[in-house]
């Protein structure tokens, strides 16, 4: 069925070929008329005819269960009737006592290269005919010639539809690769795709510009990019690319001094897994970021706190001493029993062991936040 559907969905009709293919049929057989059809479940299609004005006319379409060509895809052979008024199975048929008043019908089944019978060739005329030997021989390689020109120009269309798709595919292909491109390309994060054996595959601008700074070369593809590493860091490169080849993502932080012309660089490094379309890993991705500014910032944050932190803390020392004389002078009262300030003593010792406490614990604070900071 869906090879039918196949063939019955293509524009022959004004064909060049296959109309010749049908006036070479009235030739052979001596029928005014040829037509090439397709037949489903239910239904023929008259998809070629030897002249749209012959004796079958606008008709396009046909119910199956009324048609000659019903009998003629059922079998092998040529199928001949020679007199349609003299054969009971077509005597009463609408064809032959009404319009066209069909009288002599001759029909080959067009059969697909893998043997799938689709469609017939046939002939008709008004009044009765026959075919001898050699007609009938001719009529059949004709017939074979009609399904090979379908088949070839069924072919031809799917091949056309799929280079259409084909260069739509490309298209859409090219526009995501210069999409890529241009975000790989306008990223301002170091990004380098290395292959397995620590190759440079690719390389964005910002990646080619620092490493003309730094190492005063241009990068190539297929260079090997442990070279453009600075020393004190291969280790951890290598590392990291290990890693990162069998699977597993990694993180590297640090910086590195790169002399007068760039100062110290600090820096993030992401090595991620490069995978193919089927998920297979073809290498690395090698991402750095350069965060120098938030280091700075962090660094100068630092800094304001331990000085914050320093204030406070002599100045809790100071609070200190005005209270270390206080509980001096509370002990020589009380040594000397002064009686008339018995009764406020207990509560001014209280007040003042408070306030120690507190500043007691205001102090360790301060001393463990400074060397939370330092660390």
């Amino acid at each position: 069925m869906e090879a039918i559907l196949r063939f019955v969905g293509l524009d022959l009709e004004l064909d060049k070929e296959l109309q010749e293919i049908t006036d070479l049929a009235c030739a052979i057989t001596k029928a005014s008329t040829a037509v090439i059809s397709f037949l489903d479940a239910d239904t023929q299609y008259f998809k070629v005819k030897k002249d749209p004005k012959d004796i079958v006319g606008e008709i396009k379409t046909f119910l199956r269960k009324d048609t000659f060509c019903s009998y003629t895809i059922k079998q092998d052979d040529v199928f001949i009737i020679a007199d349609t008024l003299a054969d009971e199975r077509f005597a009463n048929n609408e064809s032959v006592i009404g319009n066209p008043n069909l009288r002599f019908y001759a029909g080959v089944p067009l059969s697909t290269c893998d043997g799938q019978k689709v469609g017939t060739l046939c002939v008709l005329d008004t009044k009765p005919g026959n075919l001898d030997e050699n007609q009938v021989h001719m009529f059949k390689i004709i017939a074979r010639q009609t399904m090979k020109t379908i088949e070839l120009k069924c072919r031809a269309l799917n091949l056309e539809e799929s280079l259409k798709e084909v260069e739509a595919q490309k298209a859409y292909v090219q526009d995501a690769d210069i999409r890529l491109r241009s975000f790989f390309e306008s990223s301002n994060t170091f990004q380098v795709l290395l292959g397995k054996s620590g190759e440079v595959i690719d390389f964005n601008k910002t990646a080619y510009n620092f490493i003309k700074n730094a190492h005063k070369t241009d990068v190539q593809r297929g260079d090997l990019f442990v070279t453009y590493i600075a020393p004190e860091f291969v280790s951890k490169f290598i590392d990291g690319y290990n890693r990162a080849i069998k699977g597993t993502r990694h993180i590297e932080e640090g910086s590195t001094d790169y002399g007068e012309k760039l100062g110290i660089i600090w820096w993030d490094a992401t090595f991620e897994p490069a995978l193919d379309k089927n998920n297979e890993i073809i290498g690395m991705s090698y991402l750095i970021r350069n965060v120098t500014e938030r280091k700075v910032r962090e660094q100068k944050i630092i800094q304001q706190n331990e000085s914050l932190l320093s204030i406070a803390h002599v100045q809790a020392h100071e609070f200190r001493a005005p209270l270390t004389t206080i509980m001096g002078l509370m002990s020589l009262i009380k040594d000397d029993g002064y009686e008339m300030a018995g009764n406020y003593l207990p509560y001014l010792e209280m007040a003042v062991n408070n306030l120690d406490e507190k500043i007691k614990n205001v102090v360790v604070d301060i001393e463990n936040n400074m060397v939370n900071v330092k660390l």
